[in-house]
């Protein structure tokens, strides 16, 4: 199990469709941050209910659950869980995880 943090999100397109798309990031450097840890932890009960699920490094998908909030620096909290990831280079050779 690998800790990814919550990079983005984003709707898509049509609103009937309802659906979010989430990325994360194996390094606390790119995750999105809130300003207080209530706001974060606020955002973690959103994320715990919308069923993010992840291709697993074990074969199949798996439902990201338990998110967590982490102190990045003053007045940076970030989001994260516990999940098998399947960690990809970008081009910039930054480590992603799916």
């Amino acid at each position: 199990m690998l800790k990814g943090y919550i990079n983005r999100w984003q709707e898509r397109e049509k609103p009937e469709q309802q659906v979010v798309d989430y990325w994360f990031s194996s390094r606390i450097e790119g995750a999105a941050t809130w300003p207080t840890k209530e706001e974060a932890e606020s955002n973690c009960t959103i994320f715990n209910h919308h069923r993010i699920v992840i291709p697993s490094s074990h074969g199949g998908t798996h439902v990201c659950a338990d998110f967590k909030v982490e102190q990045r620096a003053t007045g940076e909290f970030v989001a994260y869980c516990m999940a098998p990831f399947i960690v990809t280079e970008t081009a910039t050779g930054e480590s992603t995880n799916q």
